[in-house]
């Protein structure tokens, strides 16, 4: 099969992306209001945890839209204005607009991997010793992106972004936020899997409604799918393959949809318990206030108001979930939930 040429390449990633943008908006616009909620369960729904996390999907959001709008108008100006073609165009990489994508696409995995180790840091109880590596990994992302940058900007026109100086810079980027990726998930899914372990005494069934599996399974996915395409990337550019853009540009869109993924399976995942047990029995209601404990504290991504489950109370040694029913039946406690 013949090589893909530069400029069908590049108008390719410019369609996937686009593509890609699309769905992420749409998947966005679910995420904004399942966290805000609606009439009651706004009050409830919107704390400062939310809000960090609406800050940070506005962030991804409007990188990515930056992202996309550069790709649209490189596009439109190497087709329709510059004399001399499209490949010419696409192989002058130290064009402000190559250096403006190149700008917006490495604050936009900083701002991921950032949030990645943030999140792996607090479900490790805060733990300083946990963020070291992650952290380490998190600044070498920033400097090799800086070089990749700089880097670009001094190539001569007429070269391509396989030349020697170019190549140790932008694998050590993409190795970085990988990385970075893949330590962070397995921090985190190490935690999960302890704590289902601990959870195995008071009987918490292994199925579909096991919120530690769940949220195990949700980080898992989504991070599966960003490291995936990152794999794609680093392979095809070190092969020197052209189909590297079309990787790259939809690398942009698997962040946000990652990112997004996480926020809204979680918390639809808590809202249809709520429908489904809410004609349930006491018993049923103190299992949907552990299970909506246990997921907002294993993927730190939503914070349900404790007070409107009434099974929920504090004891000596920590949060206590259940009581003896009416009927007798006992509910046990949840001694080794993850930390708020």
């Amino acid at each position: 099969m013949a090589p893909i040429a530069l400029d069908a390449a590049s108008f390719l990633g410019c369609v996937f992306e686009s593509l890609g943008f699309g769905l992420m908006t749409v998947m966005s616009g679910f995420t904004l209001r399942a966290l805000l909620g609606n009439g009651r369960q706004r009050t409830t729904l919107v704390t400062s945890r939310n809000r960090r996390l609406l800050v940070v999907l506005s962030l991804i959001w409007i990188l990515s839209a930056a992202h996309w709008t550069i790709n649209v108008y490189r596009a439109y100006s190497a087709f329709m204005l510059f004399p001399e073609g499209p490949v010419a165009f696409y192989n002058t990489l130290s064009l402000s607009s190559y250096t403006a994508r190149n700008t917006v696409y490495c604050m936009l995995t900083v701002l991921a991997d950032g949030f990645a180790v943030y999140r792996a840091y607090v479900v490790w109880q805060r733990k300083w010793w946990i963020a070291i590596v992650p952290a380490i990994l998190l600044v070498g992302t920033l400097v090799t992106g800086i070089g990749v940058i700089y880097t670009f900007t001094r190539v001569t026109p007429g070269n391509v972004v396989f030349i020697a100086e170019v190549v140790p810079w932008v694998t050590s980027y993409v190795t970085m936020t990988l990385a970075t990726n893949v330590v962070c998930t397995s921090l985190i899914a190490l935690r999960i899997i302890r704590n289902r372990m601990s959870f195995s005494p008071v009987g918490l069934a292994r199925n579909s409604r096991d919120p530690l599996w769940t949220s195990l399974i949700i980080i898992l996915e989504s991070a599966a799918l960003y490291s995936s395409a990152l794999i794609v990337l680093i392979v095809l550019y070190l092969l020197g393959s052209n189909a590297q853009y079309v990787a790259l540009d939809i690398t942009v869109s698997s962040i946000g949809i990652a990112f997004v993924l996480i926020i809204l399976r979680v918390t639809l995942g808590l809202s249809s318990d709520a429908q489904s047990n809410g004609g349930g029995s006491t018993s049923d209601a103190s299992r949907l206030a552990r299970s909506a404990n246990l997921s907002v504290n294993v993927a730190r991504l939503v914070e349900v108001n404790r007070d409107q489950y009434s099974d929920i109370g504090t004891g000596k040694n920590g949060p206590v979930v259940g009581r003896e029913s009416d009927s007798g039946s006992f509910r046990g406690n949840a001694h080794s939930k993850l930390p708020v």
